[in-house]
């Protein structure tokens, strides 16, 4: 018997040895990298060009390829009109989501002569990760846009201006 108990407490502690010898620390290493900040420049202002509204109006379209198209009465003029460029910096390969305005109004100094800007286009579209950084950081961004024009009764002779944010992100 005291064989057998002897060999019970030899078991029970040897394996509760055992169960201590179980256990491991490993040391771990954690990373952490800091990016270059994100920066846009507009290159080229968004502009519509020269036109004559007529008696009804219309729409002009500027696209981010720089094609400028009409409907309505609206007559255009010869004038330049181009695309809003942006250059966009940051990591190299990065995405980055492209946010666009809802609609923005042009004002004429006359007061409540208005022109709206609305249904925003971008090359790349506007979303997350829908911009990507080149292997040098880089991307331009291209931004078009639909002016509503009124009758020449409601936007007379003269220059409408207006601002806009876009916003630019890491993803």
């Amino acid at each position: 018997m005291k064989n057998l108990t002897f060999l019970v407490l030899a078991l029970f502690f040897g394996l509760s040895s055992q169960k201590a010898k179980a256990q491991a620390t490993v040391n771990a290493q954690a990373f952490a990298e800091v990016i270059e900040a994100l920066t846009a420049t507009e290159t080229s202002q968004l502009n519509f060009g020269k036109f004559s509204p007529e008696v009804q109006g219309g729409l002009i379209t500027v696209s981010p390829d720089g094609t400028r198209s009409k409907s309505g009465s609206v007559i255009l003029g010869g004038a330049f009109s181009n695309s809003g460029i942006f250059h966009v910096t940051g990591a190299p390969r990065a995405t980055f989501t492209i946010q666009l305005p809802s609609s923005i109004v042009l004002s004429h100094p006359d007061p409540g002569k208005t022109m709206l800007v609305e249904n925003w286009i971008s090359t790349p579209q506007q979303g997350t990760g829908m911009g990507l950084l080149a292997d040098n950081g880089e991307q331009y961004i291209y931004i078009g846009a639909t002016l509503k024009v009124g009758s020449i009764l409601a936007n007379p002779v003269g220059i409408y201006t207006g601002t806009y944010n876009l916003t630019f992100a890491y993803n």
